[in-house]
Order: structure tokens, then C-alpha cells, then sequence
């Protein structure tokens, strides 16, 4: 009997998923702050769903009907104490339901005490990198970073030579304007892996965000250490439409190649949104045009190298 599908997802026929992103949500567990009743609304809409136990029993039955093979879970901003005890915790979750297959854990690489924090994480063997915050725009939409320049901060270095003698990625959200600040690192950096998260927060709709976007994106055709997740595309369209998000996906895919682009739900935070479903309704239209070897690499062969799944 074939395996039943979501629909629209013929066109991955033959391709073992590995989600590039997703979190896990255990709100007993971890204060969450971001997620508490009185917490500001979210950029991406109401958090009013997210209010919930997101664990792998919930996850799975996402992806139920889909090849999923392997998931890279990324910090959550679950605003414990000692963030590697997020680690910690995702490391017993696999070992009792065999996910997360990988783990990005939360460090702020300006702080002094950082090499402390990456030792406690790689006491974990899922760990395959760190995310830190480094957005910060002009306008004061976007700033996570305590900063400004955080990625060319002496400290912040110091702190980034510890990943790359430990073979962890860098994870990062940028905005388009970082994109200059975020080449300086890697072409400094050349043997450091850097992933920028969610498409690099394009925008189309803010005045002249497009067009540095794209910019930005052509400053990393020479940078093959730099790779980009086709996920939390809400910024650029809220339901993920082709007509408005495939043109981008087309730049990137011709500027980098889809050997460095790693699909991610970003559940389950996305499903304010877009659900899984209409996720892969929209990306089968999306990335019409694309060979199945391009397919493999987005939704599989990429992440597995990245954050080196067997």
C-alpha cells in the first residue's frame, strides 16, 4: 500500500527530509518568557497558538505521510538560566524518541563567560552549532544584538574560534543590511560554516529591503562556507505565495547554488501562518523549475553535511 502524502508533495518523491529547523516547546519546563500572557505580540502574528507542549510526539504527527529522515532543532529563546541546560534536555528527548537528530544551542559570543557556555554544550554529542544574536537595523526594527557590528566585536571572534576548532556552525538571523558585515566574517573566517536563518529576513514590502536583500545575497556567491534556510518565509509573504516568494528563491538559487540552501519548517512557530501542509503546496510551485538533484540538496543532502547526519 503507498505511503499516504500531504498534499502537494509528489514532487519529493524519493528524498529522505531532514528539517533544517524547528523548535520544541515544553512550557512547564522553561520560563519562555517570549510566550508568557502579557508577552508584546509576536512580528510573525498572535502567539496565542503557540501557548502549547510542543514535543516529538506533536512534531511527528506534523510530518506524518512525509519521508522525514532527520531534524536540527534550533534554540528556542527558552530563557533558562544556563541555556545549555536547553541543550541538555533536547539531548534526553533523543535519546527517548530519537529526536531531534541535531542540536543548535544559544550563546551571546560577547559575553566573556561564552567559552564556558560552548563547553557545557559540547558536552552533549548532538550539538552541531550555536546560534547567536547579531540583528540590528537601522530603523530599530529588528534588534536582538545588544549592539551594534556584534560580528566584527574582537570579543565576538575570540568567542567564534572556539566553533570552528570544535567544527560547530554559526547560526545567525540577519537583516539585509547586515548582509556586508556578515561577508566581512565569513571571507575572515574561511573555515567557519555560517548558516544565516530564515531567508535572511527579506521584506519586500519596506522600501528599498528587496533590493538590499539582493544585494547582499550576491556578496555570498564567493563565500561557500556561508549557506541560507529557505524558512520563515512569513516575512516575505504570510502564506508563502509562489507568485511573490519565487522570484527571490530563483536569485538565491542561481547566486549560491542549492547545495548551500537548507529547507526548515520552523515549526512550530510558522503555523501561525503557514502550516506544513501549505508550506509544501506553495514550495512544490515555488521550486517548479528545479531538478531533483537541486531538491535533494535543499531538502536533504545540504543539512546533512552542515550538521553532519549520517
Amino acid at each position: 500500500m503507498a505511503e499516504p502524502q500531504l498534499p502537494g508533495t509528489g514532487f519529493l518523491q524519493g528524498i529522505d527530509i531532514v528539517d533544517a529547523h524547528h523548535h520544541f516547546l515544553q512550557l512547564d519546563r522553561f520560563p519562555f518568557h517570549w510566550l508568557a500572557p502579557d508577552a508584546s505580540p509576536g512580528r510573525f502574528g498572535s502567539k496565542e497558538s503557540l501557548r502549547r507542549d510542543f514535543l516529538p510526539v506533536h512534531y511527528l504527527d506534523e510530518f506524518s505521510g512525509l519521508a522525514l529522515s532527520a531534524s536540527v532543532h534550533v534554540q528556542a529563546n527558552c530563557g533558562a538560566e544556563d541555556p545549555a541546560e536547553e541543550t541538555r534536555w533536547l539531548q534526553q528527548l533523543q535519546a527517548r524518541t530519537g529526536w531531534p537528530s541535531a542540536i543548535v544551542g544559544e550563546a551571546e559570543l560577547l559575553d566573556p563567560t561564552a567559552p564556558e557556555l560552548i563547553a557545557r554544550h559540547l558536552e552533549c554529542p548532538a550539538l552541531r552549532g550555536i546560534r547567536t544574536p547579531v540583528a540590528w537595523d537601522r530603523q530599530g526594527r529588528w534588534r536582538v544584538a545588544s549592539q551594534a557590528g556584534v560580528m566584527a566585536d574582537a570579543g565576538f571572534r575570540r568567542s567564534l574560534s572556539i566553533l570552528e576548532a570544535n567544527g560547530l556552525c554559526l547560526e545567525v538571523v540577519v537583516v539585509p543590511e547586515q548582509f556586508d558585515e556578515l561577508a566581512a566574517l565569513a571571507r575572515a573566517h574561511p573555515g567557519q560554516l555560517i548558516v544565516v536563518d530564515h531567508f535572511g529576513t527579506l521584506e519586500p514590502d519596506e522600501p528599498g529591503n528587496a533590493q538590499a536583500w539582493k544585494t547582499g545575497i550576491d556578496l555570498l556567491a564567493d563565500l561557500p562556507n556561508v549557506h541560507v534556510k529557505l524558512s520563515g518565509l512569513w516575512t516575505v509573504d504570510r502564506n508563502w505565495e509562489p507568485a511573490v516568494v519565487q522570484p527571490y528563491v530563483r536569485h538565491l538559487l542561481d547566486t549560491i547554488g542549492a547545495e548551500r540552501i537548507l529547507y526548515g519548517s520552523n515549526l512550530p512557530i510558522e503555523t501561525v501562518n503557514c502550516s506544513l501542509v501549505r508550506q509544501m503546496s506553495q514550495l512544490q510551485q515555488i521550486l517548479a523549475e528545479c531538478s531533483a538533484n537541486e531538491l535533494g540538496q535543499i531538502f536533504s543532502d545540504a543539512a546533512r553535511r552542515v550538521y553532519r547526519l549520517v
